[in-house]
């Protein structure tokens, strides 16, 4: 506030109180239009709103009319396009004047982000709640060529001259080494000779660096699809420099060492054959008399080969074509589902060959993910599917089954949503997306988050938004926005919008956006080993580096107690903050539960007198098919349960969310063994329970809150241990119960004696 003693007309002393905050903001056309609370001073004194450039000390000035003033975007842009800005008040007089920094007193209803063009600008409040306002520009290369042994990079540099002293800076990302040049008419060239100077093959990031009075800052620049097709040869040196995306959607350069320079001109179905067209030049003088040109595939799995040859001809000096089929793949019949195969072109110079994988990045612009899909046969109930890899646009084909093509061909299309909106929308300050168990079910940590939420009034505020695809959507109270997982469309759109995010598994999207907040809940407190404490080959030890990536973006993680927190830290290489106070679903534990109880015998048609046993299995690694696709083997002898216990019990089968769609259970048992599997919440399960049968799942720690008997069916205990995941803890000295190794130990089932008990 600003504070003026002042002499009214009678000669009195009077103090003036200046208020200074914004009460509205909003852009009409391409000004920034801001409202405040500054009454209090005649019209005689002259009002201004200061906006200053922290880092540059740089501002602008803005008279105040009526209460408001508009200020032009450009004009800020013209300071800095990135930065961060602060908002002062400031009145003036002939013998005095005075400023102050303005509150951040806005409500929800404001506007506090936009989108112009590539720039990003989001109000905040401060550390002393002052009002800032960030400013983020994406910087991207638009056009790459040659021009008189010069590397040109055009971008959108537009209002960026040779006195604002802006470079482009190429980083060697291991040796450190740099090039930078000035921007000039929105580009900087490079003389070749200086990449080839530094002398280090391997990755170049690039980065737009602004240079003020007393600092620097750099920021990295964004790729962009046109920027897939550039290709620098270095024939004299066998280097071809191309571009790529980092997971971040950065532009980084890559140098590498080949022996030959190829592109793929056509590629089609012909004939129930893959027809391959194109070319290639020799960078290595040894490459000469060529005799034979191949195409041939390599199994990831077993790194089987299949040989398909090539016509070529040479149609300029050291200039090659080539054409031929891609035509039967042979592959051990057990493995033909859900088999990736490589694409490799070998050329042979007598006995000697070179080698490359097949490159498309020249082949078709891959502007969008689903667009990487290039080929699509089906044969036997089998999807043979060409594509061009994400990370390398390298030649590849995927063998699997339709329902596994169609889910991952969805992704990819729900991707270029994610990207297309995350690109166009500013970030919805007001929208939480919850999704538990890849959004099968309404339960675990999210759903008692949202629910609580929902409970504290917070719905009047934020926007929900669940991934369900489950039927019973009438199973979520209040009224969120309901999307499915499983269908491009909204779910992409909602996800790129929301700010916060709650999981207790994964999304298919491992980017998130810049200001977006993660809270990842987690499902259990950990028995068997998990991430990388995997040290045995398997399933989850291939599917790290995605469950890396997706790690990296959590913010927050929940913990049920410190034996938990210090697990994840090291099998998640989770490094941020840990949220260690207990899981939000085991609340249910500590409320009285009896009509919830008697509710749930009633829908599940059980009888008031009967006790229930409840088995609750988790999957194991090494037990699925060959699309991928989880099974279990129910190993524990329920016809044995039956004879014994069907006039006293009934048995509830509650399968891990991976294995609970293969399960299939015998008629003659279906009364008393009932599979709810598919049931939301396996916490009301617990409720219902008397007793739990488990095996290494992580559900006994929750149970255990009940205090009621839990007997742990381990048959492949040893093998479990040492092939397939390990375990944690030493289950025969550790757990809350017996163990049992199979179904006639003790001669006669011990199982049966302690229900007995």
């Amino acid at each position: 506030m600003l504070f003026k003693f002042y002499s009214t007309v009678d000669s009195d002393l009077s103090l003036n109180i200046t208020k200074a905050y914004i009460t509205e903001l909003d852009v009409v056309d391409d000004k920034l239009l801001m409202k405040g609370n500054f009454e209090g001073l005649d019209e005689s004194i002259d009002r201004y709103l200061v906006i200053k450039h922290r880092s540059s000390g740089l501002r602008l000035e803005e008279k105040i009319e009526s209460s408001k003033v508009c200020v032009p975007i450009n004009k800020l842009l013209e300071i800095s396009e990135n930065g961060i800005f602060d908002f002062y008040f400031q009145f003036n007089e002939e013998s005095f004047n005075a400023q102050d920094r303005i509150k951040y007193t806005l409500n929800s209803q404001c506007l506090k982000s936009f989108k112009k063009e590539d720039t990003l600008f989001e109000f905040y409040q401060t550390i002393n709640s002052n009002l800032s306002l960030k400013i983020n520009k994406d910087y991207y290369i638009n056009e790459l060529k040659v021009i008189d042994d010069k590397l040109v990079l055009r971008g959108n540099f537009n209002g960026v001259d040779e006195k604002d002293n802006r470079f482009i800076e190429i980083k060697h990302r291991s040796s450190g080494l740099r090039l930078e040049q000035k921007i000039k008419s929105s580009a900087a060239c490079f003389p070749i000779n200086q990449l080839l100077e530094i002398n280090e093959i391997g990755i170049f990031d690039l980065y737009m660096k602004i240079n003020d009075d007393n600092e620097y800052n750099k920021i990295r620049i964004k790729y962009c699809f046109n920027n897939q097709s550039f290709k620098l040869l270095f024939k004299e040196q066998n280097l071809v420099l191309t571009t790529y995306s980092t997971k971040f959607n950065e532009l980084s350069f890559k140098l590498q060492t080949m022996d030959f320079d190829h592109n793929i001109t056509y590629l089609d179905n012909c004939d129930d054959r893959v027809l391959i067209k194109g070319n290639f030049e020799p960078l290595n003088e040894e490459i000469k008399n060529i005799d034979k040109v191949l195409i041939f595939s390599k199994n990831r799995a077993d790194s089987s080969i299949n040989y398909y040859k090539m016509d070529f001809n040479e149609i300029n000096d050291n200039y090659f074509n080539f054409e031929g089929f891609i035509d039967e793949i042979n592959v051990l019949d057990e493995k033909t589902v859900n088999l990736r195969l490589d694409f490799y072109i070998r050329i042979y110079v007598d006995d000697i060959y070179y080698q490359s994988l097949v490159d498309l990045s020249n082949y078709k612009s891959f502007k969008n993910h689903e667009d990487c899909f290039l080929i699509k046969k089906v044969c036997c109930n089998k999807v043979y599917s060409y594509y061009a890899t994400s990370d390398k646009y390298s030649f590849a084909l995927w063998i699997t089954k339709s329902t596994s093509w169609n889910k991952a061909y969805e992704i990819a299309k729900g991707k270029t949503i994610y990207d297309k909106t995350s690109k166009e929308e500013i970030l919805n300050e007001n929208m939480v997306f919850f999704e538990s168990f890849l959004g099968k079910s309404y339960s675990g940590n999210p759903k008692y988050i949202y629910e609580t939420m929902l409970e504290m009034g917070l719905d009047k505020k934020y926007t929900f938004v669940w991934a369900y695809s489950g039927e019973n959507k009438d199973l979520i109270p209040g009224n969120p926005i309901i999307v499915d997982r499983y269908k491009a469309g909204d779910y992409y759109k909602y996800l790129a919008q929301a700010k916060y995010w709650v999981n207790n598994i994964i999304f298919p999207i491992h980017k998130k956006r810049q200001g977006n907040v993660y809270l990842q809940t987690w499902h259990g407190t950990p028995l068997k080993k998990l991430g990388f404490d995997i040290t045995i080959p398997g399933p989850e030890v291939d599917g790290r580096p995605n469950f890396y990536s997706e790690s990296r973006n959590w913010d927050y993680l929940i913990s049920s107690n410190e034996y938990s927190s210090e697990i994840f830290e090291r099998a998640f290489k989770f490094n941020k903050e840990f949220l260690e106070v207990g899981y939000p679903i085991n609340d249910i534990f500590f409320r009285d539960n009896a009509e919830l109880i008697d509710n749930l015998k009633s829908k599940f048609n059980i009888s008031k007198d009967k006790k229930i046993i409840l088995y609750a299995p988790t999957w194991r690694d090494d037990e699925q098919n060959e699309s991928w696709e989880h099974y279990f083997n129910i190993e524990i002898d329920l016809k044995r349960l039956f004879m014994e216990f069907k006039d006293e019990y009934v048995v509830l089968l509650k399968m891990h969310h991976l294995i609970s769609e293969n399960l299939t259970i015998d008629k003659e048992l279906q009364d008393f063994a009932i599979d709810l599997s598919d049931y939301e919440d396996i916490q009301e399960l617990y409720l219902l329970s008397d007793i739990l049968i488990t095996d290494y799942s992580s559900v006994f720690f929750d149970y255990a809150h009940l205090k009621k008997p839990i007997l742990f069916f381990t048959p492949d205990l040893n093998n479990y241990i040492e092939n397939i995941r390990g375990l944690y803890l030493n289950m025969k000295k550790e757990l809350p119960g017996p163990i049992i190794k199979d179904n006639n130990e003790g001669g006669g089932g011990v199982y049966i004696g302690y229900i007995k008990l």
